[in-house]
Protein backbone atom coordinates (compact mmCIF):
# COMPACT_ATOMS: atom_id res chain seq x y z
CA UNK A 1 0.00 0.00 0.00
CA UNK A 2 1.27 3.59 -0.43
CA UNK A 3 3.44 4.93 1.75
CA UNK A 4 1.94 8.54 2.10
CA UNK A 5 -1.95 7.95 1.65
CA UNK A 6 -4.36 10.54 0.22
CA UNK A 7 -5.56 12.84 2.28
CA UNK A 8 -9.52 13.92 2.00
CA UNK A 9 -10.29 14.48 -1.06
CA UNK A 10 -6.70 14.03 -3.09
CA UNK A 11 -7.18 12.79 -6.28
CA UNK A 12 -5.00 9.71 -7.68
CA UNK A 13 -2.44 9.67 -10.26
CA UNK A 14 -3.88 6.93 -12.23
CA UNK A 15 -7.29 7.02 -14.05
CA UNK A 16 -8.41 4.03 -16.47
CA UNK A 17 -9.03 5.95 -19.44
CA UNK A 18 -10.46 4.52 -22.78
CA UNK A 19 -9.40 0.85 -22.36
CA UNK A 20 -5.64 1.30 -20.86
CA UNK A 21 -4.28 2.96 -17.38
CA UNK A 22 -2.80 6.48 -17.62
CA UNK A 23 -1.44 8.79 -15.52
CA UNK A 24 -4.36 11.49 -14.43
CA UNK A 25 -2.13 14.64 -16.57
CA UNK A 26 -2.49 12.69 -19.72
CA UNK A 27 -6.11 12.14 -19.92
CA UNK A 28 -7.75 15.16 -21.45
CA UNK A 29 -11.63 16.10 -22.59
CA UNK A 30 -12.19 17.75 -26.18
CA UNK A 31 -13.61 21.32 -24.88
CA UNK A 32 -16.57 20.13 -27.47
CA UNK A 33 -17.40 16.68 -25.68
CA UNK A 34 -21.27 16.60 -26.22
CA UNK A 35 -20.91 15.13 -22.60
CA UNK A 36 -19.60 18.32 -21.34
CA UNK A 37 -22.36 20.38 -22.79
CA UNK A 38 -25.25 18.82 -22.98
CA UNK A 39 -24.65 15.98 -19.71
CA UNK A 40 -25.15 13.24 -21.84
CA UNK A 41 -22.83 10.42 -19.87
CA UNK A 42 -23.88 8.27 -17.03
CA UNK A 43 -21.45 7.54 -13.82
CA UNK A 44 -20.99 5.86 -10.55
CA UNK A 45 -20.02 6.09 -7.22
CA UNK A 46 -18.71 3.28 -5.24
CA UNK A 47 -16.24 2.92 -2.32
CA UNK A 48 -13.19 0.58 -1.35
CA UNK A 49 -12.84 0.46 2.20
CA UNK A 50 -9.15 -0.22 3.96
CA UNK A 51 -9.53 -3.60 5.51
CA UNK A 52 -6.39 -6.43 6.92
CA UNK A 53 -7.03 -8.29 3.32
CA UNK A 54 -6.06 -4.51 1.31
CA UNK A 55 -8.96 -2.28 0.23
CA UNK A 56 -12.70 -3.85 0.11
CA UNK A 57 -14.87 -2.35 -2.66
CA UNK A 58 -17.86 -2.45 -1.75
CA UNK A 59 -21.24 -3.93 -4.26
CA UNK A 60 -18.99 -3.47 -7.13
CA UNK A 61 -20.73 -5.77 -9.57
CA UNK A 62 -24.22 -4.35 -8.64
CA UNK A 63 -23.07 -1.01 -9.16
CA UNK A 64 -21.94 -1.46 -12.95
CA UNK A 65 -24.58 -3.44 -13.70
CA UNK A 66 -26.79 -0.50 -12.94
CA UNK A 67 -23.79 1.47 -14.82
CA UNK A 68 -24.17 -0.46 -17.94
CA UNK A 69 -28.36 -0.36 -17.81
CA UNK A 70 -27.53 3.48 -17.61
CA UNK A 71 -25.48 3.78 -20.55
CA UNK A 72 -27.84 1.51 -22.21
CA UNK A 73 -30.39 3.69 -21.73
CA UNK A 74 -28.03 6.96 -23.42
CA UNK A 75 -27.74 4.65 -26.19
CA UNK A 76 -23.28 4.88 -25.20
CA UNK A 77 -21.96 2.42 -26.27
CA UNK A 78 -19.38 0.54 -24.00
CA UNK A 79 -16.72 -1.72 -25.77
CA UNK A 80 -16.11 -3.70 -22.46
CA UNK A 81 -18.69 -5.88 -20.57
CA UNK A 82 -19.84 -5.97 -16.52
CA UNK A 83 -16.89 -8.05 -15.76
CA UNK A 84 -14.01 -6.47 -17.95
CA UNK A 85 -14.94 -2.74 -16.05
CA UNK A 86 -14.91 -4.39 -12.92
CA UNK A 87 -11.27 -6.30 -13.57
CA UNK A 88 -10.18 -2.52 -14.78
CA UNK A 89 -11.29 -0.69 -11.28
CA UNK A 90 -9.71 -3.45 -9.72
CA UNK A 91 -6.39 -3.63 -11.46
CA UNK A 92 -6.21 0.78 -11.22
CA UNK A 93 -7.02 0.71 -7.49
CA UNK A 94 -3.96 -1.78 -7.03
CA UNK A 95 -1.93 0.58 -9.64
CA UNK A 96 -2.76 3.52 -7.54
CA UNK A 97 -1.92 1.55 -4.41
CA UNK A 98 -5.13 2.55 -2.45
CA UNK A 99 -6.00 1.59 0.83
CA UNK A 100 -9.71 2.92 0.87
CA UNK A 101 -11.13 5.19 -2.28
CA UNK A 102 -13.87 6.66 -4.03
CA UNK A 103 -14.12 5.33 -7.03
CA UNK A 104 -16.12 7.31 -9.99
CA UNK A 105 -16.55 5.45 -13.42
CA UNK A 106 -17.57 7.62 -16.15
CA UNK A 107 -19.19 7.11 -19.52
CA UNK A 108 -19.46 10.02 -22.38
CA UNK A 109 -20.11 11.25 -26.05
CA UNK A 110 -17.27 12.91 -27.16
CA UNK A 111 -16.62 15.49 -29.94
CA UNK A 112 -18.28 15.19 -33.25
CA UNK A 113 -21.55 17.77 -33.70
CA UNK A 114 -23.35 20.87 -31.68
CA UNK A 115 -26.53 18.99 -32.39
CA UNK A 116 -28.37 17.29 -29.36
CA UNK A 117 -28.68 14.16 -31.33
CA UNK A 118 -25.24 12.67 -30.87
CA UNK A 119 -25.41 10.43 -33.61
CA UNK A 120 -21.73 9.69 -34.68
CA UNK A 121 -20.30 10.93 -31.50
CA UNK A 122 -17.37 8.32 -29.93
CA UNK A 123 -18.40 7.15 -26.14
CA UNK A 124 -14.99 8.13 -23.88
CA UNK A 125 -15.07 5.76 -20.88
CA UNK A 126 -12.99 6.92 -17.75
CA UNK A 127 -12.51 5.40 -13.77
CA UNK A 128 -10.96 7.91 -11.66
CA UNK A 129 -10.66 7.23 -7.67
CA UNK A 130 -9.63 9.72 -4.79
CA UNK A 131 -9.96 9.59 -1.34
CA UNK A 132 -12.87 10.42 0.94
CA UNK A 133 -13.49 9.72 4.38
CA UNK A 134 -17.03 10.98 6.03
CA UNK A 135 -18.70 12.46 3.06
CA UNK A 136 -20.39 15.04 5.36
CA UNK A 137 -17.51 16.02 7.79
CA UNK A 138 -15.92 14.34 10.80
CA UNK A 139 -19.39 15.95 13.09
CA UNK A 140 -21.82 14.26 10.82
CA UNK A 141 -21.72 11.01 12.71
CA UNK A 142 -23.90 13.27 15.11
CA UNK A 143 -26.56 13.95 12.53
CA UNK A 144 -26.68 16.86 9.91
CA UNK A 145 -29.08 19.70 9.55
CA UNK A 146 -31.36 19.56 6.40
CA UNK A 147 -33.39 21.87 4.76
CA UNK A 148 -36.94 21.11 2.35
CA UNK A 149 -35.79 22.56 -1.03
CA UNK A 150 -37.68 25.22 -3.09
CA UNK A 151 -36.78 22.81 -6.23
CA UNK A 152 -38.60 20.00 -6.29
CA UNK A 153 -37.33 16.70 -7.84
CA UNK A 154 -37.43 15.58 -11.67
CA UNK A 155 -40.30 13.95 -12.76
CA UNK A 156 -39.45 9.74 -14.01
CA UNK A 157 -41.76 10.93 -16.77
CA UNK A 158 -39.11 13.46 -17.90
CA UNK A 159 -35.93 11.93 -16.66
CA UNK A 160 -35.58 7.91 -15.98
CA UNK A 161 -35.19 7.50 -12.45
CA UNK A 162 -33.37 4.15 -13.23
CA UNK A 163 -30.31 6.14 -15.03
CA UNK A 164 -27.60 7.80 -12.81
CA UNK A 165 -27.10 10.68 -15.69
CA UNK A 166 -24.79 13.17 -15.27
CA UNK A 167 -27.07 15.97 -16.95
CA UNK A 168 -29.66 14.64 -14.15
CA UNK A 169 -27.59 15.94 -11.37
CA UNK A 170 -27.99 19.66 -12.08
CA UNK A 171 -31.38 19.30 -10.24
CA UNK A 172 -29.51 17.76 -7.51
CA UNK A 173 -27.20 20.43 -7.35
CA UNK A 174 -29.67 23.54 -7.54
CA UNK A 175 -30.90 22.23 -4.35
CA UNK A 176 -27.27 21.30 -3.22
CA UNK A 177 -26.22 25.34 -3.98
CA UNK A 178 -29.52 26.48 -2.31
CA UNK A 179 -29.10 24.81 0.95
CA UNK A 180 -25.59 25.48 1.81
CA UNK A 181 -26.65 28.95 0.95
CA UNK A 182 -28.65 28.97 3.96
CA UNK A 183 -26.45 26.82 6.31
CA UNK A 184 -27.98 23.46 5.52
CA UNK A 185 -25.10 20.23 5.13
CA UNK A 186 -28.02 18.87 2.80
CA UNK A 187 -31.27 19.40 1.14
CA UNK A 188 -34.45 16.78 0.64
CA UNK A 189 -36.41 17.55 -2.43
CA UNK A 190 -39.74 16.95 -2.98
CA UNK A 191 -41.06 15.70 -6.38
CA UNK A 192 -44.06 17.35 -8.38
CA UNK A 193 -46.99 16.04 -6.36
CA UNK A 194 -45.33 17.51 -3.09
CA UNK A 195 -44.07 13.84 -1.34
CA UNK A 196 -40.86 13.13 -0.60
CA UNK A 197 -38.77 11.76 -3.00
CA UNK A 198 -35.04 12.14 -1.79
CA UNK A 199 -32.00 13.97 -0.67
CA UNK A 200 -29.71 15.63 -3.61
CA UNK A 201 -27.64 12.27 -4.09
CA UNK A 202 -29.02 10.19 -1.50
CA UNK A 203 -32.24 7.77 0.08
CA UNK A 204 -34.25 8.49 3.04
CA UNK A 205 -35.54 6.61 5.45
CA UNK A 206 -37.86 7.61 8.47
CA UNK A 207 -37.96 5.77 11.82
CA UNK A 208 -41.34 5.39 13.95
CA UNK A 209 -42.36 3.10 16.52
CA UNK A 210 -39.13 1.05 15.75
CA UNK A 211 -40.63 0.18 11.85
CA UNK A 212 -38.91 1.60 9.12
CA UNK A 213 -40.35 3.33 6.39
CA UNK A 214 -38.90 4.26 2.83
CA UNK A 215 -40.21 5.30 -0.38
CA UNK A 216 -39.95 3.74 -3.87
CA UNK A 217 -39.30 4.57 -7.72
CA UNK A 218 -42.93 5.67 -7.48
CA UNK A 219 -41.94 8.37 -5.88
CA UNK A 220 -39.01 9.30 -8.82
CA UNK A 221 -36.48 8.25 -6.91
CA UNK A 222 -32.85 6.49 -7.46
CA UNK A 223 -33.04 2.84 -6.67
CA UNK A 224 -29.82 3.02 -4.52
CA UNK A 225 -27.46 0.38 -3.64
CA UNK A 226 -26.93 1.45 -0.58
CA UNK A 227 -30.75 1.89 0.22
CA UNK A 228 -31.06 -2.21 -1.34
CA UNK A 229 -28.25 -2.69 1.12
CA UNK A 230 -29.46 -1.03 4.51
CA UNK A 231 -33.45 -2.96 3.55
CA UNK A 232 -31.72 -6.17 3.69
CA UNK A 233 -29.87 -5.70 6.55
CA UNK A 234 -33.03 -4.14 8.32
CA UNK A 235 -34.53 -7.78 7.66
CA UNK A 236 -31.67 -9.69 8.98
CA UNK A 237 -32.40 -7.73 12.41
CA UNK A 238 -36.01 -7.63 12.08
CA UNK A 239 -36.83 -4.69 11.73
CA UNK A 240 -40.30 -4.44 10.40
CA UNK A 241 -40.14 -2.26 6.78
CA UNK A 242 -42.75 -0.56 5.08
CA UNK A 243 -42.44 0.64 1.35
CA UNK A 244 -44.62 3.46 0.91
CA UNK A 245 -44.97 7.72 -0.06
CA UNK A 246 -43.64 9.76 2.45
CA UNK A 247 -44.86 12.98 3.37
CA UNK A 248 -43.69 15.78 5.06
CA UNK A 249 -45.66 14.88 7.69
CA UNK A 250 -43.73 11.78 7.93
CA UNK A 251 -40.82 13.67 8.61
CA UNK A 252 -42.22 15.77 11.21
CA UNK A 253 -43.94 12.87 13.12
CA UNK A 254 -40.91 10.41 13.00
CA UNK A 255 -38.20 9.24 15.73
CA UNK A 256 -35.35 8.96 13.78
CA UNK A 257 -34.35 10.08 10.30
CA UNK A 258 -31.28 9.29 8.46
CA UNK A 259 -29.86 8.96 4.52
CA UNK A 260 -28.16 6.23 2.75
CA UNK A 261 -25.96 6.38 -0.32
CA UNK A 262 -22.65 5.36 -1.18
CA UNK A 263 -20.76 8.65 0.02
CA UNK A 264 -23.28 9.24 3.14
CA UNK A 265 -23.79 5.94 3.59
CA UNK A 266 -25.94 5.74 6.52
CA UNK A 267 -25.91 9.54 8.24
CA UNK A 268 -28.61 10.34 10.84
CA UNK A 269 -30.31 13.72 10.33
CA UNK A 270 -30.20 15.55 13.45
CA UNK A 271 -32.80 18.17 12.36
CA UNK A 272 -35.18 19.24 9.14
CA UNK A 273 -35.74 23.03 9.21
CA UNK A 274 -37.43 23.67 12.51
CA UNK A 275 -37.68 20.02 13.49
CA UNK A 276 -35.48 18.70 15.62
CA UNK A 277 -34.69 15.22 16.08
CA UNK A 278 -33.42 13.14 19.48
CA UNK A 279 -29.45 11.96 19.69
CA UNK A 280 -31.26 8.51 21.11
CA UNK A 281 -31.13 6.68 17.41
CA UNK A 282 -31.56 3.22 18.18
CA UNK A 283 -32.57 1.68 14.96
CA UNK A 284 -30.14 4.82 12.90
CA UNK A 285 -27.20 3.42 15.19
CA UNK A 286 -27.91 -0.55 14.59
CA UNK A 287 -28.27 -0.05 10.62
CA UNK A 288 -25.15 1.85 10.25
CA UNK A 289 -23.33 -0.33 12.85
CA UNK A 290 -24.41 -3.40 10.48
CA UNK A 291 -23.43 -1.54 7.39
CA UNK A 292 -19.61 -0.49 8.33
CA UNK A 293 -19.54 -4.50 8.99
CA UNK A 294 -20.72 -5.15 5.80
CA UNK A 295 -18.81 -2.69 3.33
CA UNK A 296 -15.43 -4.57 5.01
CA UNK A 297 -16.78 -7.81 4.82
CA UNK A 298 -17.24 -8.90 8.47
CA UNK A 299 -20.64 -9.73 7.87
CA UNK A 300 -20.79 -13.36 6.83
CA UNK A 301 -24.11 -13.55 5.32
CA UNK A 302 -23.24 -10.72 3.29
CA UNK A 303 -19.57 -11.22 2.09
CA UNK A 304 -20.98 -11.73 -1.34
CA UNK A 305 -20.97 -8.05 -1.23
CA UNK A 306 -17.52 -7.16 -1.29
CA UNK A 307 -14.57 -7.24 -3.85
CA UNK A 308 -10.53 -7.75 -2.00
CA UNK A 309 -9.23 -5.90 -4.71
CA UNK A 310 -5.82 -7.82 -3.80
CA UNK A 311 -7.18 -11.20 -4.54
CA UNK A 312 -8.14 -10.68 -7.77
CA UNK A 313 -5.92 -10.12 -10.26
CA UNK A 314 -2.52 -8.90 -11.89
CA UNK A 315 -2.13 -5.07 -12.22
CA UNK A 316 -2.55 -3.62 -16.27
CA UNK A 317 -0.10 -1.97 -18.16
CA UNK A 318 -0.05 1.11 -17.97
CA UNK A 319 0.10 3.96 -21.30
Amino acid sequence: MASEPLKHMDIAPYYWFDGAIARRETVSVDPFAHGLHYGTGVFEGIRAYATPRGPAIFRLREHMERFAHSASVYNLKLDWDVAALCDAIVETLVRNELESAYIRPLAFFGEKTISLAAAGCPTHMLVAFRALGNYFGSGADDGIRVTISPWRKFSSKALPSTVKGCGHYANSALAMMDAASRGFDEAILLNDRGDVAEGTGENIFVVKDGALHTNDRSADILHGITRASVLELARDHAIPVTIRPLSVDDLDAADEVFFTGTAAEVTPLRCIDDRIYGTDRPVTTLLRTAYLRAVVGDDERHRDWVTFALEQRPVAETV
